[in-house]
């Protein structure tokens, strides 16, 4: 692991959207117990589904550009120099959605727990972490009929 990168001139890695989003651009900036990476959203690219997470908290910096924060179902206008932070077992879920025609930069980061649970409430997915790993599972709410 590199302790020391430059975000200016260190190459960020193309990423293919796996969540929902479309592929990315990011610059990894992790260490072993905090996540950290710049990410880079193209015109009309979102960078996930609505999710929200039980054990980790998880922070926004916008860097360049404008963003739409989708928040449990309302909007914010985002700008460059905006915060924005989602508390651990909060069950609200957001995401951003680069809503101008110029490239959204952003700083992500947050906790790095092994027993947090992300729910993607729209898509009915969940994504367990351990400290074995990551299991993804689809779920079916439950009708008023079943107990």
């Amino acid at each position: 692991m590199e302790r020391i990168k430059n975000i200016h001139t260190s190459p960020y890695q193309q990423q293919a959207g796996s969540r929902g989003e479309e592929d990315f651009a990011a610059l990894d900036l992790s260490g072993e117990h905090l996540g950290v990476r710049i990410e880079e959203l193209p015109p009309g690219a979102t960078s996930s589904y609505p999710h929200y997470h039980t054990a980790e908290e998880e922070h926004v910096l916008v860097l360049a550009g404008n963003a739409t924060l989708h928040l449990d179902g309302r909007t914010e206008q985002l700008q460059p120099g905006d915060h924005v932070w989602f508390a651990a077992g909060e069950e609200v879920a957001h995401y951003l959605e680069n809503t101008s025609q110029q490239p959204l930069k952003f700083l992500v980061f947050g906790e790095r727990k092994a027993d947090d649970v992300v729910f993607y409430p729209q898509g009915q997915v969940v994504l367990v972490k351990s400290g074995r790993g990551m299991r993804q599972f689809t779920y079916r709410p439950r009708t008023p009929d079943e107990s």
